[in-house]
Formats: structure tokens, sequence, C-alpha cells
């Protein structure tokens, strides 16, 4: 008689973990929601699209991942994968915004239909009083014999949480049907003073600049009040290593070496990322970035980007290499616009320094708005060249943000973010500011600084700059704020070029910033795209900034001649 014996009696397996899949579009509270349960910062903020990777965390057993908000009128990168994850699943966590609750339903149901799950509908404070809504959500409980869990997805309550837990223990089936809704669950934000039909664009516009602006201004304050206290020790330590065997002390003290240009890194580039991060870290969390872009979006279409891809853009201004990474939520048709947009336009928080540094130097900082105005408008003037009829169509077609509700900061949050973005500066920033200094050092003890000016200089004379000017184009190349390095005389903190008119050096410290992308995010976009799409980018971006210069530097004098 053949014997049966369950392994498990003897060798009793570890319980599974549900998997459950917590899914919802953008902006609906997913992230916050994790945070609340698991008690771990998930990394994102209330910026529309600003998760772009599936995260998984661990619950009181369950395991719950949570994905980046779906799309369901844009053909994102980010959603295809979602979509993609969701075929696979079998356990579905259903989060919907109670104020778009029909829109969510009719979009988000058909995906879902079949498994099993919860649903979790967040901004239940901005409908909880409507006695018709109540009733629905009583009807739609007894109907779907779901479990339809109402929060207010900042401020969970341990009742809230005991309800989530026991649902994900007893979830049902969805089923077939969409629910029907009746009730009205709608509710608009209140209209803000930048939201005006005639002044709204250019107070949006404002609003989405200044961090910038206060970023340059508070850096370059901040500077200048500290810099006699760090001249004198500095000076110091160039006259102790000015022993140093040549190769160091070119590498060291020379006046492209790294403690030479040290103060500038700390003075000017560090205040200016602190600032401008705070600002925006504020700007996402409460959702203002989205609400002014909205506003924006209509204006956006005429250079082929829609008002999310503006959002990728003011971001650049921190840093290019993580606006590039989230453009993965942007639609495709217009992916490569808001690329090249970054990439030419949005000065970063290394370039913006670097480029008031050097107007200081200069005793010509009156020159900073100028050089933000016609950044501005040759960006504009590049993408409307460069992108066709089709991509303007396409990115028109649909204003893909929606007038989110305003919230008080997430100081955790905005406060985790500074720390990461410090945490990045001196990790990549400070040691790629180091090797640049020691390399262009090394190089001019060399005499390659000298072979590199004069294989430029004629390319200078075409754009009428002077060439000592093809050094910071050089190394504005490889990193933007290397511009400072090629322009400031690091003994006298003066410029290295005398005799220089302001629109030249307006147009030299112009050309250093736009001639290409930063080496890292050159390599970034090819991570992104491709090798052929980043080729393709930088010959056009050259091509381009010379022919924005050259109008500029001959133009302008001719203009003011008339």
């Amino acid at each position: 008689m053949e014997q049966c014996i369950d392994v498990q009696t003897f060798y009793p397996e570890p319980k599974r973990k549900s998997k459950w899949l917590l899914i919802g579009k953008e902006s609906v509270g997913k992230t916050a929601l994790t945070e609340n349960l698991t008690g771990k910062r998930a990394g994102s903020s209330n910026l529309q699209g600003s998760s772009l990777f599936c995260q998984e965390y661990v619950w009181n057993g369950q395991v719950i991942t949570d994905t980046p908000g779906i799309q369901t009128r844009m053909d994102s990168v980010v959603t295809s994968q979602v979509l993609r994850r969701l075929k696979a699943s079998e356990h579905v966590i259903l989060t919907l915004k109670s104020t778009e609750l029909p829109t969510d339903l009719s979009d988000l149901w058909e995906m879902v239909q079949g498994r099993s799950g919860v649903i979790i509908i967040t901004y239940w404070d901005k409908v909880k009083h409507r006695i018709d809504v109540q009733r629905e959500l009583a009807k739609l409980r007894a109907q779907t014999n779901l479990a339809w869990i109402t929060i207010d997805n900042r401020h969970i309550t341990s009742e809230q949480l005991a309800q989530i837990e026991l649902a994900l223990e007893r979830p049902a089936k969805f089923p077939t049907k969409t629910p029907e809704i009746t009730a009205n669950w709608s509710v608009k934000p209140k209209r803000l003073f930048f939201e005006s039909d005639y002044l709204g664009p250019l107070l949006s516009f404002f609003l989405l600049v200044l961090p910038a602006w206060l970023a340059v201004t508070n850096a370059n304050a901040f500077a200048d009040l500290l810099y006699p206290h760090v001249e004198s020790p500095v000076n110091s330590i160039k006259e102790m290593l000015s022993a140093l065997p040549s190769p160091l002390e070119h590498m060291l003290i020379g006046d492209y070496g790294l403690i030479s240009m040290l103060p500038f890194l700390i003075l000017y580039a560090l205040p200016t990322v602190v600032v401008f991060s705070s600002i925006i870290s504020i700007y996402k969390t409460t959702g203002l970035i989205d609400r002014l872009s909205y506003r924006l979006d209509p204006f956006m279409h005429k250079i082929g980007l829609s008002g999310r891809d503006l959002v990728r853009v003011i971001m650049g201004f921190g840093c290019n290499v993580p606006a590039i990474i989230q453009t993965r939520n942007c639609s495709c048709c217009t992916r490569g616009s808001c690329i090249s947009a970054i990439s030419f336009g949005s000065a970063c928080s290394y370039q913006l320094p670097a480029t008031v540094a050097v107007f200081s130097a200069a005793g010509k900082p009156y020159l900073t708005l100028p050089y933000l105005m016609i950044l501005a408008l040759t960006t504009c003037i590049y993408l409307l060249i460069t992108t066709t009829k089709q991509q303007r169509a396409a990115a028109a077609s649909y204003n893909l943000l929606s007038r989110g509700f305003l919230q008080p900061p997430n100081w955790r949050f905005a406060i985790s973010e500074m720390k990461s973005v410090m945490k990045s500066f001196f990790s990549t920033a400070f040691p790629l500011f180091v090797g640049i200094c020691l390399l262009v050092g090394l190089l001019e003890w060399l005499g390659a600084i000298e072979t590199l000016i004069a294989i430029v200089s004629p390319l200078m004379s075409a754009v009428n700059l002077p060439e000592g000017a093809a050094i910071a184009v050089i190394l504005g190349a490889i990193r933007k704020d290397g511009l400072a390095i090629g322009l400031i005389d690091s003994t006298t903190q003066g410029l290295k070029l005398l005799e220089i008119t302001d629109m030249q050096l307006l147009c030299a410290v112009y050309l250093a910033g736009v001639m290409l992308p930063c080496v890292v995010s050159l390599l970034t976009i090819v991570r992104e795209m491709s090798v052929g799409y980043a080729s393709r980018l930088a010959i056009r971006q050259i091509f381009w900034a010379l022919s924005f210069t050259m109008v500029l530097s001959w133009g302008a004098p001719l203009l003011f001649s008339i």
C-alpha cells in the first residue's frame, strides 16, 4: 500500500506573505499612504509624476509595492511599466481621489476587474460633509462587497490603519461591471491670484523662476559677506604649499588649482544649492509647482512642451540629471523636447552661481538679469525651431496636469530632500569639482591648456569673443561651474580677461553654459535615450549655441551703434 507523507508536518514552511500592488493616478496620495503605513519615507512628494520606480515595503506581514501614478491619457514610459506589472498581479489596492472619483473609477476599473483587492479613497476631508456622498459610499460597499476605506492621506488614524489591515486579510473580488456614480463628488480648488485671466500667466512664470532668482541673489550676498574672511586663510595655505613640486603646485595653487578655486565652490555653489532645493521642496510638497505649470500649460504648447514638461525644466535648475530622469513621466511625444529644453536652458545650481561669480568678479553683477532673459528667450526659440509641427500638436492635445489642491508643507519631506541634496553635493558634485581642478591644473603644467586654446581660438574669433574665453567654453562643456574656473583669476578674484565689453562677457558666459550639456548630464541622456539621440542633441546644441552667440556678439554692437 502506497504511503503518503505530509512533508509540512515535519518541515513547516514559513507563512507566505501576500503581495499587494498599490495603484492609482498621479497625486492621489499613494506615496503618503505607504509612508503612513510603514513609517518610512518613500522618497517622493506631492509633485505630479514624481514617483519613477516601484518600491516595495512590508507592513504587518503584507508586502506592498508602491507604483508610480498611472496616466491613462498619456503614453509615458513609467505608465507602461506599471501596466505590465499590473497584468502579473492578483492582489490590488486601488487608490482613488475622492474629488475625482467618477473619472478615476471609469479609467481604472477595467484594469482591476476580476482581481482581489480593496479600495482606498483619499482626500476624504474634502467631501465627507456631503450627505449624498455618504449615502452613495454605503451603497457602493453593499453592491460590490469590497472594502471602501476613506482616509485623509496625510493624517491617517489608528482606526483607519486597523480597517486597512483587516481589509488586506479579507480581500474581495472586483466586480466586472464598473459601479455607477450619481452623487456629486467633484470639488474644484479655489482660483488663486496667479490664476487670473490677464496677469495670471505672468505671475505664474514669476513664481516659477523665483526660487532660482532667490538662490542666486542670496548666494551672491552670502559670498560677498564671507569672502574677506576666507581670503586670508586661503592665501596662507597657498603660501605654505608654494614649495611643492611644479606639477602639484599647478594642481593645487595654480590659476586653476583646487585650493585657489575652493572658495568659489563653498561660497557660491553650496549656498545656491541649499537655497534652491529648500524652496523647490516646499513648492513640490505643497502642490504649488503643479498649479503654476497648469496655468502656463497652454503657452508651452507653442514650443512643443506641456505644463508637465515645464515642471521638469524648472527642476533642472537644481540639477539636470534627476530632471532628465524624471522625463520618464512625460509623454513619449514630448519627452525629447523636454530633455532638449533641460539640456539647453536649465542653468543648474552649479552653473548659476558660477555665472554670478563671473559677473561679480568683473564688477558687473547687473548682467545677471539680462543673462537669464537671453537664456529663456533663446531656449524658446531653440525649441520652436527644433520641434516639429506634430510634436507641438501632441503637446497641445491634453493638459496632462490637474489643478490639484494646495496643502501645508510637509516639513519632514522638505528636510529629508535637503539632506539628500547635500549628500549628493558632497558625494557627486564636490569630487567632480576636485577632479576638474586637479586635471586642469595638470594640463596647465603640461602646456595642454595653451594648445586647447589655440585649437578653439579661431572659433572664438568667429563669435567675436577674445581667445581667453576658449578655456571657459572647454571647461564648461565638462562641468558647468568650470566656466568660473576658466574666467576667474584665482589670485586677484577678478577676471582673467581684462579687455572685454559687457556684451562679450555676457556672450562668453552664455556660450560656456549652453555649448554642451555637462558630461554627467550627457551620459544620463545616453542611458535614458540612446547614444544616437545624445549625439544628435549635442551636435544640434553646439550649432544653435554658436548661432545665438554669433547673433548676440556681432548683432548687438551693430544695433546699438545705429
